[in-house]
């Protein structure tokens, strides 16, 4: 955590916890939780037991799993309503979806994991588990597009820290195929995700910049499915106009 100084590790922990909860709602055992953020069981039992009375988590008295509560529920709720970011982004997402029908994700880095901030979901999309949150960008068509233009030795950086863990038999897993993957990004100015994240779900990724810092912060991805498109199919259809609407995001998000 930087500028631990000027920090409290006590709340950083706890935010951890909750942390994990944005990647679904199956649910978590103590077990479970404790394994995730590497805290031993009785102090996990004491974050889990503050958030319960809080209504922050609730549990589930007939699986013992523990899931995200009403209150917490309600903050991403008002979140969603009143967020100026949200409400800038929505707009060019909406009129993504009625000229074309597809699933659109928005998500922003934030250390080194990508948090979606805006989505609408497709008919044919709906039926698979999306991310909310993600520690690993290499699997997601929004991190492979913001990850193709980092800087270089910050993208060296992550790639040392980051575990290339596979989510399908797809997923890119080579430390120099990924680069050599990126640079192809990089070049075309997009990420493609050919069934990298979930079996018969593609997707092409935009990168976000600031407009303040020049930096990349984040992309946006159409999805789609292996029964609607082939992947060759959804670059050549989707990818110009894909390109252009992170333009135009990238214009309103102020990072």
């Amino acid at each position: 955590m930087k500028g631990k100084d000027n920090a409290s590790e006590t709340l950083a922990k706890g935010l951890r916890i909750l942390d994990i909860f944005g990647v679904g709602d199956e649910g978590f055992t103590l077990s479970q939780i404790a394994g995730r953020v590497s805290l031993n069981k009785t102090s996990v039992y004491r974050y889990v037991n503050t958030f319960r009375e809080l209504g922050y988590l609730r549990r589930d008295e007939r699986t013992g799993l523990y899931h995200l509560g009403v209150r917490a529920l309600s903050l991403a709720h008002a979140i969603m309503e009143k967020s100026e970011m949200i409400k800038q982004v929505k707009p060019f997402v909406e009129e993504a979806f009625r000229k074309h029908g597809v699933h659109v994700d928005v998500g922003v880095v934030a250390g080194d994991a990508i948090y979606l901030i805006y989505r609408h979901e497709s008919r044919d999309t709906s039926v698979f588990r999306s991310f909310s949150y993600s520690s690993a960008l290499h699997y997601l068509a929004t991190g492979k597009a913001a990850m193709a233009f980092m800087d270089p030795t910050e993208l060296r950086q992550l790639l040392d820290r980051l575990e290339l863990a596979p989510k399908t038999d797809k997923t890119i897993v080579d430390k120099d195929a990924l680069l050599a993957e990126l640079e192809k990004a990089h070049e075309q100015g997009y990420s493609v995700n050919n069934e990298e994240f979930v079996p018969g779900l593609i997707a092409i990724g935009a990168p976000l910049f600031s407009l303040r810092t020049g930096k990349v912060v984040g992309g946006v991805s159409f999805d789609s499915t292996t029964d609607q498109y082939s992947m060759k199919e959804f670059e050549t259809r989707f990818a110009p106009y894909l390109v252009e609407l992170a333009k135009k995001i990238s214009a309103v998000v102020t990072l």
